[in-house]
Formats: C-alpha cells, structure tokens, sequence
C-alpha cells in the first residue's frame, strides 16, 4: 500500500449508521490509528455538543457551518473555508443541507 492518499472531494458518501442524516468516507488512517482524513456531509442539523470528542481541521468544500461558542460567538464557514476545533471544546454545530466537508480528525487523550 502506497504512504500517499487521495482523498476525493467528489466522493459518493455512504450513511453513518452511528448518526443519523450524516455520510461520510474515511479514505485514510494515520501510522496513529487515531488520525483520520475523508469527506463529511450531512442533512441539515443544529446540535449542541458539551464537548467535541476528537481535534478537527475542516476545508469546507459547500454549503454552510456555523458554530457557536459557549459564550456565544457565532462564526460562519463557506465553502473554500478551513477552521480547527480542539477537543473538549463546548458549542453549537449547525449546517445547510448542502454542506460538504474534507476533515482530519485526531482521537487522543486530553490536551488539558
């Protein structure tokens, strides 16, 4: 297997059978089982999460991201956007109905 991989933006994205509404194809994992790179859609959604699970780098490819701080900063992402979250952090994800994103993530302890 080749070190190097294409993550297709055009990708067809089969269901997430752990959520609901969300598609997404995980085209690579990392030396470290816990770093991971794909494409992410989903239906729209607004959602409250306590604290996001994994650190995130997003390129938004279409559609629309806002998130919302805990202590209210909205922030809105278009398609040619890239933003991070740390995990832990508390706040609102909600998304058009056309959203579309390439992600990597990096499940690991606590930064703190």
């Amino acid at each position: 297997m080749s070190g190097i991989v294409r993550i297709d933006p055009g990708a067809t994205l089969p269901p997430d059978p752990d959520h609901p509404g969300e598609f997404y194809v995980n085209d690579f994992v990392g030396a470290d089982p816990g770093l991971n790179a794909g494409v992410w859609s989903a239906e729209p959604q607004e959602t409250w999460i306590d604290s996001y699970p994994v650190d995130e780098i997003c390129v938004v490819l279409a559609g629309t991201i806002t998130l919302t701080s805990a202590d209210g900063d909205k922030t809105e992402f278009v398609a040619g956007d890239a933003f991070a979250i740390r995990k832990g952090t508390a706040l609102t994800w909600a998304n058009s109905g056309d959203v579309r994103k390439i992600y990597v993530t990096l499940e690991g302890p606590d930064q703190g």
